[in-house]
């Protein structure tokens, strides 16, 4: 099975990314857009969850719903160096159902006041032509401020031969992935009966947010694409990423092996593990490491020299 197979076409989107950023320029990031607004430096970004809300909703997950839209969208800023200022969301539904609805909202406050982030206002929209009945759907939008030393996002352009990735492990397959993984449900190629699968499917996204310190140059968040298309979004041109995988989940076999799907389709649809990669400097990777410990961190791999057009070697 490919992601093609169930509807979501990667290559598409990316061909997409690439025609916008010939319309608008330079003024869409890699992970987030910038803003000079007053002295400071504003990041933003826009995402929602996507169909692991299904799963959310079917079985009264709505703590990890929120947790998983403030990190969708938190996490690519942090990808550039900022902390969160504020936030919106939109919940668009076929009709507004209050079981459902309440305990999102009040999970979203809990999750955003744990980041010290604002949530300002949003939309919530019945459309029971645009939405089957008991569909929801959410997306966020989140700004804020930059906070690297030298007001400067962190990105490729930071890199040097010999820096060192750290990775931080995922919860889980995290916000993608999950039109493969509710086809292998429906379809009874995976047991919702099967407690540790239900468990890791359903986990929350892990909310990367950090102070932004010397050395790290650039960071990766694992979403759309996997590993083999966000890790060469953050290293510069003749240069190689050598980067070790280190230990795959087990959620991610059983997913592999319930829908035959190839290696190369795990690493281009799900994290495998890694939710978030830095790039930082190899004189202060203890220090950093240090100061990453919450989220576990793993020294993973280096960056390399490379002439060819090879920006990745996964081990």
């Amino acid at each position: 099975m490919k992601y093609k197979d169930v509807g979501v076409d990667i290559d598409r989107s990316s061909i997409l990314e690439k025609k916008l950023r010939k319309t608008f320029g330079n003024v869409i990031g890699s992970f987030g857009g910038t803003f000079e607004f007053n002295g400071s430096t504003l990041v933003s970004s826009t995402d929602g969850i996507g169909s692991k809300l299904n799963l959310e909703v079917k079985y009264m997950k709505m703590n990890a719903a929120a947790q998983d839209l403030v990190a969708m969208n938190v996490n690519d800023i942090s990808c550039m160096g900022a902390k969160p200022l504020f936030f919106l969301d939109y919940v668009g539904c076929h009709k507004i159902n209050d079981l459902v609805l309440e305990p999102f909202f009040k999970s979203l406050k809990i999750t955003l006041d744990s980041l010290d982030c604002k949530l300002l206002g949003g939309e919530t929209a019945e459309m029971p032509l645009v939405y089957p009945e008991g569909m929801l759907d959410l997306a966020g939008f989140v700004v804020g401020e930059l906070k690297t030393s030298d007001r400067k996002p962190l990105g490729p352009e930071k890199v040097k031969v010999g820096d060192v990735a750290i990775a931080l492990p995922s919860s889980g397959p995290h916000s993608n992935g999950y039109t493969i993984v509710n086809k292998l449900l429906n379809d009874g190629l995976l047991d919702d009966s099967d407690t540790p699968l239900m468990n890791a499917l359903l986990a929350p996204t892990i909310l990367y947010v950090f102070d932004p310190t010397d050395g790290i140059h650039a960071c990766a968040h694992i979403t759309g694409g996997g590993l083999i298309e966000n890790l060469p979004r953050i290293i510069p041109e003749k240069t190689k990423l050598d980067f070790e995988m280190g230990n795959v989940p087990e959620v991610f076999r059983k997913i592999q092996k319930a829908g035959n799907i190839s290696d190369d389709e795990m690493l281009r649809t799900f994290n495998m593990g890694t939710g978030f990669v830095l790039i930082v400097d190899p004189k202060k990777v203890n220090n950093i490491a240090n100061e990453l410990r919450d989220f576990n961190p793993r020294v993973a791999g280096k960056v390399c020299e490379d002439e060819t057009d090879r920006r990745l070697r996964i081990r």
